[in-house]
């Protein structure tokens, strides 16, 4: 069993509706905390609609990130590169934990992220021996870059019941590959 620490924002829509959606399906043991989060706020009423639309329980108050909130958890998944980034710069040490939801879990991102690294080696061995060969590689290069970039999920905050169940979509999508991927590491 591992301890999961979901981040968004505020710690009202994403990151508890992340929270609600695994504690529903496994036994791990999660929390969310926000970046800029007040305590003790509940989660916003879209995310209480949505999760009470699929049948999921929320009763959610909100929490700020600690450093022992990050110390305590195996795994740290942010809905964004600038939470991912924020937490990785605050808690330099604690680096290799900390992850967006999207990148831990999607396996197509990783493998896009190898592949990046390698055309960017193939790329420099091309120019030095060819200078007139980069631009097919550069091409690759700059698909696999829109890959490896698009690993935020948007904030519903503000935005109507559609776009709260959109997000719980593409959060529960994720969520089923994360199981998938802890059910595997588990084997």
């Amino acid at each position: 069993m591992m301890k999961i620490l979901f981040v968004c924002t505020g710690n009202t829509c994403r990151s508890p509706m992340a929270q609600a959606i695994l504690q529903d399906r496994t036994n791990h043991q999660v929390q969310s905390a926000g970046i800029f989060a007040a305590a003790g706020q509940p989660s916003s009423e879209g995310t209480q609609t949505v999760l009470a639309n699929h049948g999921i329980a929320c009763s959610h108050q909100s929490q700020p990130v600690t450093p022992s909130l990050i110390e305590e958890s195996d795994l740290v998944l942010t809905m964004t590169q600038g939470h991912r980034d924020v937490l990785k710069q605050q808690y330099p040490s604690f680096e290799g934990k900390i992850y967006t939801l999207k990148e831990y879990a999607d396996p197509q991102f990783q493998q896009a992220w190898e592949q990046l690294k390698a055309a960017y080696v193939r790329l420099e061995e091309l120019k030095a021996a060819d200078p007139e060969a980069g631009p097919a590689m550069q091409q690759k290069i700059n698909e696999l870059e829109q890959i490896v970039q698009n690993v935020d999920i948007a904030d519903p905050f503000g935005g109507d019941i559609m776009t709260y169940q959109q997000i719980y979509e593409e959060i529960n999508n994720y969520l089923e590959l994360l199981v998938k991927k802890l059910d595997n590491k588990n084997r």
